[in-house]
């Protein structure tokens, strides 16, 4: 993918999953609508993943990998599983691990 594409982490402005194009952004911490608890959002009547700004780093990145993971289940129609937040991290944490120690 080409570097235009990618924030300085690696994260995709966008991607496409089954034809869709899923839009990532980030969103300041005093426009955040998704609660104090929650850091990321997989809106998928939108295809959009909504990111709070405030993450940096490999957090940002595992944040996003978990949102990805919801985005992937539910574009693929299992939306029982993208329910299942134990399997959603789990998930994520595997493919993050995977992405950033790849040569």
């Amino acid at each position: 993918m080409p570097d235009s594409k990618r924030v300085g982490d690696g994260i995709p402005k966008t991607f496409n999953l089954a034809g869709h194009t899923i839009t990532v952004v980030n969103v300041p911490p005093k426009k955040w609508k998704h609660g104090k608890e929650c850091i990321g959002m997989w809106i998928p009547d939108q295809y959009r993943i909504e990111l709070i700004s405030s993450l940096k780093g490999t957090n940002r990145q595992q944040v996003f990998m978990h949102e990805a993971v919801h985005a992937i289940l539910d574009v693929a129609g299992y939306y029982d599983m993208s329910a299942d937040e134990v399997l959603v991290d789990r998930l994520s944490h595997l493919m993050h691990q995977m992405l950033v120690t790849m040569e």
